[in-house]
This record gives structure tokens, C-alpha cells and sequence, in this order.
């Protein structure tokens, strides 16, 4: 945010039109500067015919002001002398004149007040208030920009570790293949399947690399970064709920909107013009008066003498009258002024209906990504277990490549599926922010927008810092994909098989999505050698993701990144969904084909000679009854079946500490939020 704020050029181009109106308020400002003037002349008359000449010279100095008033004030001396020359130089003379005055002039009706006069500084202010607000908004719209492409950088890298990931996994896949697989027309089957799935996940990889290299391009503009260097968020986009009711947010959005504001100013700008326009059609009346003192003399200190003593006075009044005939000039002017006025009133009425129906459909977004961040977490813990349930059954050999592949791909679809939901949830919160003009406060963003030219001037001294906070990059590589849950099952069809869904990072089992892995805390541990060593911090063991999720979530909160790990198998009790036993495999297998019509994560177990079919397994006898009473909607009967079976568990460490003191501070700061963590060497 701080490098957009500094670096950004567009906002610095916003910023320079703040400076020019603050220039113009300046300059409009200058009408009551003093006006100095000076004059200096001389001449010469002769006169055809007579021997009688003169000869002048004068010169003069003023001082002008105007008044807030319409009028002005002008101050004025002037000194000079006077040659009449003839052939008899008993009539030449020579005499000096001197002079002191005032002259006021004053508009009585048209041109009279001080919003008349000042009306170029008015309105120079309020375009100086406008192109505050003009700036606020674009730092608003700016800020809203970086952190929407910020997310979908995030989710794109994610979709890129997903896509390296699915690619190892198939390579793995294909080599078991030809590994454990006896040679016949089955394997050339199976290799078949897991070489094109090889294919096109190469050119999935390919488009994710192109893609995510497009996003950092455009997020480097936004963020004024000139240099190459690749962009690594560790931020996950927001969950965060806004606090606003609907109705507290139109509320906000009237009041606290800039370009809101900036109709406003420009309504409070026609009416001083509309009452201006008024005004000028009266007739133009002035008053000028004027007075002084002269003197005459001899000499030039003589004739000043005479104009200290008040010995020669001079005055003039008068007024002045003007009136075109018709004044159609300034009644249509007038007319013009009270139509723009009502122009910009209607305009003001159609924008805050405008925003109430922005803030109504931000609302409405909001509602429906909160439903489809729900859905998603869902689809992946089910997609989870169904992937389980394939490659155990795999494994017993009931079912195919193509059926774990398949799995694979949902599984990977429904991760993506779930990162886009929470990067939408994000923009959805965002966008109403933005609408209702607090983007800014509830981003924390704190910044002085008085002077915008001062805020975006690049300074070498703040980039640094700045680039330092955003351009972090990964400690740990992804990890290999998760362990099944070992269900041994039997037979299973082909699912449905999406090669165009996104592949997600198969380790990830979080339903709430899980960052790039990261260093939290300093390293500066090694031994005599130059081994790394240090401490990291232990958090339990966890069988369900809701746990997981939720403690990482807290961690996330503390400042610490944490990083998956995976423990001990541990035996467990899950809760399976049977919809019938079946004495053939072929009805077996027309009864999971009717479950998948509806969405069911269905799988099929050998039991005593015959074939049970399930319509789902889970940890959480909650989610197998939510799940009983969809498939009763659909006419499906299922009962609740327990069942007795190794679960993976998973594990999460955090931070990296060069001492265990460090690492002890953080293990008790952690306490007081309720997690108990473990210090633990890490061994080189």
C-alpha cells in the first residue's frame, strides 16, 4: 500500500492537480495585492507666429487598492514644472507644481459586495476542495486496486503450487503404473490414462506460469515497482466481515463519499454563481470622489510647503450610470446560472440513488460470496474424502487410474474452487468499503491527503523500507501429497472428470486456505560448523479440518505462518452413509452410478460375498446427518453406519528461532490466546 501511495504514477498525476488549484486559489488571491504605478513625461508647444513657447515636465507616482467591497482606493502624488519661454524675458516664467490625492471609486449596484469580489477566490477554493476530494477518491480507487490484484496474485501462485504439485503427482503416479503393475492390456490402459493426464497438466503448468507473470506485471505498475523482482504474497485475502448493516452503510456512503462530496461543491459553486449572476443584472452605478492638495511655486520644496500647509485644496463627486438597453446579456446569463443550478441539484439526486444501489448490490455480492465461501469449504472436505476413498480402494484394486484421477481433478477444482470464493469474499468486502468512502479507515491506512503533491513524491530514503515490508520470499517448498484415508474399498466407475479444473497443492486439507510457508521469526542459530540449527514451535496433533483450520487461523493472527506437517496414523471412528447391500457387483455398481447422478460422494465396500454401497464417509456425525436429510430430500434412503479405521493426523510447527528463549516468549504469548505449543530443535 505505501509503495501505490508513493510510487504510483497515475496517483502522482492526481496529486500535481491538487498542487496547480492550490496554485490558482493562490493566484485568484492576488486581487488585493497592491497596485504601484509610476509615469514620467515631458514636452514642448510652440506656436506658429509668435515668439512665445512652453516647455513641461511631470511625473507621478500611485498606489492602488481594492476593497472587499467591489470598490478601490488609489493614492497619488504628483510633481512637475512648467517653462513659458518668450523673446521678452520679462514675461518667461518658470514654476513648479505639486499635488497629494485620494480618489475612491465604488460600485453601488452592480459589482457591489464581497461575493462578487471574491468570487474567483471561492470558487478557486472550492476547486481546490474538489481536487482534494477527486485525490482522496483515486487513492481510494487506488488502494482498491492493490489489494484486489494483490489476492489474485495470491490465488494464482496458489494455482501455480497447485499445478506443480498435480504434476508431481501423476509423475508418481506413472512410474507406481509401470512399477507394480503387471504388463497386459490393463497397464497399457492405465499408462495410456496417466500420461495424457501427464500432458495436460504440463500445459496447465505452462498457462499457470503465464498467468501469474501477467498479474505480478500489473501489480507492479499499480505499486510503481520498475524493477523485475518477483512478487511473493504471504497474505491470504480476508475473511473479514464488515461491521456495517445495510443500513448503516447507505448512511456512510452519503456522508462520507468523495465524489459525493465533490457534486456537493460543485452545487455550493453554482449557487454563488447563480446569486452572482443575479446581481450582475442591475444597472452599473458607481460613485467616484476624489481630493487632495496642491501647491505651486518657485522651487519644488516651496510647492510642497504650500500643499503642508493645506493652502491650495481640490475635490470632485460624481456618479456614474450605465444601463444596456434590453440587458439580455446578463438576464440570459442569469436564466443559464439557474439552470446549471438545478442541473447539478437533479444530478446530486440521481448519484445517492446511484449509491443506494451500489450499496444494495455490494450487499447482495456479499450475501452470495459469504454462501458460496461456505459451499466451497464444504465440497473440499467432501472432495477430501472421496479422493481417500478412491486411492484406498485402488489399492485393493477395485478401481482405476482414471477414477483417482478423476477424484484428483474435483479435488483440485473444488481447493481452487474454494481459494476463488475466499479471493471474491475479499473483493465483495473491499468493494463496499470503497462504495461507502472507508476503504481507507478500515484498511488502517492512515495518511495526511492535505497535501497530495508532498504525500507521492518519490523519495529514495522511503522506498526502500517500503519494498522490504511487500517482497517476502518462501522458506519451505510445498510437500508432497496427503496420505489417504485407508478405506479399503473395492469397485469403483469412473467419476466425473473435469481436465480443464484448476489443480490445487494436493497436500493442502485446510478448509480455510493455507499461505505460502514462511519464516516467522529470526534465524540466527548455527553450530561450530555453519550448520543451520535454531527452535520452532510445535502445535498439537489434529484428525478433523475444522480444528486445523481454526488453530491455523489463530496462528495466522499471532504474527506466526504455520506449516503443514504430517503425523502419526491414529485409529478412529468415521461415520459412513449406506444406502444397500447387494449380492452382485453389477447392481452394486448401477446403485453408486445413481448416488454420483446426485452428487453423492459415493463408494463401494466388499462385505461377506456381497457389496455395500455408501453414499459418504465422515468424521462428523453433524456433517453425515445434514448429509442424510439431503439425499431423503431425494428420495434416497441411508442409514448411519460406524465404522473403526486408520485416519492420517497432521501436525503444524511455526516460526524459525535462533534461541530458545525467543522461541519460549512466543510458546507463552501463544498460550494466552489458548494454544499450547512445544519448543523443539529443529536438527540440521
Amino acid at each position: 500500500m505505501a509503495m501505490a501511495i508513493r510510487k504510483n504514477i497515475d496517483l502522482r498525476v492526481e496529486a500535481l492537480s491538487s498542487a496547480i488549484a492550490e496554485s490558482n486559489l493562490a493566484q485568484s488571491r492576488a486581487i488585493y495585492n497592491p497596485i504601484f504605478s509610476t509615469s514620467a513625461s515631458t514636452g514642448k508647444t510652440t506656436f506658429p507666429g509668435e515668439d512665445f513657447r512652453t516647455s513641461s515636465s511631470i511625473g507621478t507616482l500611485g498606489l492602488t487598492q481594492y476593497l472587499p467591497t467591489g470598490g478601490s482606493i488609489s493614492a497619488s502624488t504628483q510633481a512637475g514644472y512648467t517653462t513659458a519661454e518668450s523673446d521678452n524675458a520679462s514675461i518667461s516664467t518658470e514654476d513648479w507644481q505639486s499635488s497629494v490625492g485620494l480618489t475612491i471609486s465604488h460600485p453601488l449596484l452592480k459589482n457591489f459586495g464581497k461575493k462578487v469580489m471574491e468570487l474567483n477566490i471561492t470558487l478557486a477554493g472550492n476547486s481546490l476542495e474538489d481536487s482534494l476530494e477527486r485525490f482522496r477518491f483515486f487513492l481510494a480507487d487506488t488502494v482498491f486496486s492493490v489489494v484486489t490484484s494483490y489476492n489474485r496474485l495470491y490465488s494464482l501462485r496458489r494455482v501455480l503450487e497447485s499445478r506443480q504439485a498435480a504434476l508431481t503427482s501423476v509423475q508418481d503416479l506413472l512410474q507406481d503404473i509401470r512399477r507394480n503393475t503387471r504388463p497386459g492390456q490393463l497397464q497399457r490402459v492405465e499408462v495410456a490414462n496417466a500420461e495424457y493426464a501427464l500432458a495436460q497438466r504440463r500445459k496447465d503448468l505452462v498457462d499457470a506460469e503465464r498467468n501469474l507473470r501477467d498479474q505480478e506485471a500489473h501489480l507492479r505498475y499499480l505499486i510503481g515497482m520498475e524493477e523485475k523482482t518477483p512478487i511473493i504474497p504471504v497474505d491470504p485475502p480476508s475473511r473479514e466481515e464488515p461491521p456495517e448493516s445495510q443500513k448503516q452503510a447507505l448512511a456512510t456512503a452519503l456522508e462520507s463519499r468523495s465524489d459525493l462530496k465533490q457534486l456537493r461543491l460543485s452545487l455550493e459553486s453554482a449557487l454563488l454563481q447563480e446569486e452572482v449572476a443575479r446581481h450582475q443584472v442591475l444597472p452599473d452605478l458607481s460613485m467616484i470622489a476624489s481630493g487632495g492638495f496642491s501647491g505651486i511655486d518657485g522651487s519644488i520644496g516651496n510647492s510642497f510647503q504650500q500643499i503642508g500647509q493645506g493652502e491650495g485644496a481640490w475635490w470632485s463627486a460624481g456618479l456614474q450610470f450605465s444601463l444596456p438597453l434590453g440587458n439580455s446579456a446578463a438576464k440570459n446569463s442569469y436564466r443559464q446560472s439557474r439552470l446549471r443550478t438545478e442541473q447539478l441539484r437533479n444530478r446530486i439526486t440521481a448519484f445517492e440513488w446511484q449509491v443506494n444501489n451500489s450499496v444494495e448490490s455490494d450487499m447482495r455480492s456479499l450475501i452470495s460470496a459469504r454462501l458460496q465461501l461456505q459451499t466451497n469449504d464444504q465440497s473440499v472436505r467432501f472432495a477430501e474424502e472421496r479422493l481417500a476413498e478412491y486411492r484406498n480402494q485402488r489399492k485393493s484394486g477395485t478401481a482405476t487410474v482414471q477414477d483417482v484421477l478423476n477424484a484428483e481433478n474435483d479435488l483440485i477444482a473444488a481447493r481452487n474452487a474454494q481459494s476463488d470464493a475466499t479471493e471474491t469474499f475479499a473483493y465483495a468486502v473491499a468493494l463496499l468499503w470503497r462504495d461507502i468512502g472507508v476503504l481507507l479507515e478500515r484498511l488502517n491506512i492512515q495518511v495526511d491527503t492535505s497535501d497530495p503533491e508532498t504525500l507521492t513524491r518519490r523519495s529514495p530514503q522511503t522506498d526502500g523500507p517500503v519494498a522490504a515490508d511487500v517482497l517476502r520470499s518462501p522458506a519451505v517448498p510445498p510437500s508432497p501429497l496427503t496420505p489417504p484415508v485407508p478405506e479399503m474399498a473395492v469397485m469403483a466407475t469412473p467419476g466425473p472428470s473435469r481436465q480443464d479444473a484448476p489443480v490445487a497443492p494436493a497436500e493442502r486439507t485446510m478448509t480455510e486456505p493455507a499461505p505460502p510457508a514462511a519464516v516467522a521469526g529470526p534465524d540466527r542459530g548455527t553450530d561450530a560448523k555453519g550448520t543451520r540449527t535454531g527452535f520452532t514451535l510445535k502445535i498439537d496433533v489434529f484428525v478433523t479440518n475444522a480444528a486445523l483450520a481454526e488453530v491455523q487461523k489463530a496462528l495466522m493472527e499471532a504474527g506466526l505462518t504455520p506449516v503443514l506437517e504430517y503425523g502419526p496414523k491414529k485409529t478412529g471412528e468415521v461415520i459412513r452413509l449406506l444406502t444397500g447391500s447387494y449380492p452382485s457387483q453389477k447392481a452394486a455398481l448401477n446403485r453408486l452410478d445413481a448416488l454420483r447422478r446426485i452428487k453423492a460422494d459415493s463408494f463401494i465396500l466388499r462385505d461377506k460375498g456381497g457389496f455395500k454401497v455408501y453414499a459418504g464417509s465422515y468424521l462428523l456425525e453433524k456433517g453425515a446427518r445434514s448429509e442424510e436429510k439431503r439425499l431423503a430430500y431425494l428420495g434416497v434412503k441411508s442409514t448411519l453406519e460406524k465404522a473403526t479405521v486408520n485416519l492420517p493426523t497432521y501436525r503444524l510447527t511455526a516460526g524459525r528461532f535462533g534461541t530458545r528463549e525467543a522461541a519460549d516468549a512466543t510458546a507463552s504469548r501463544l498460550a494466552t490466546r489458548g494454544l499450547q505449543a512445544r519448543v523443539v530443535a529443529i536438527v540440521p
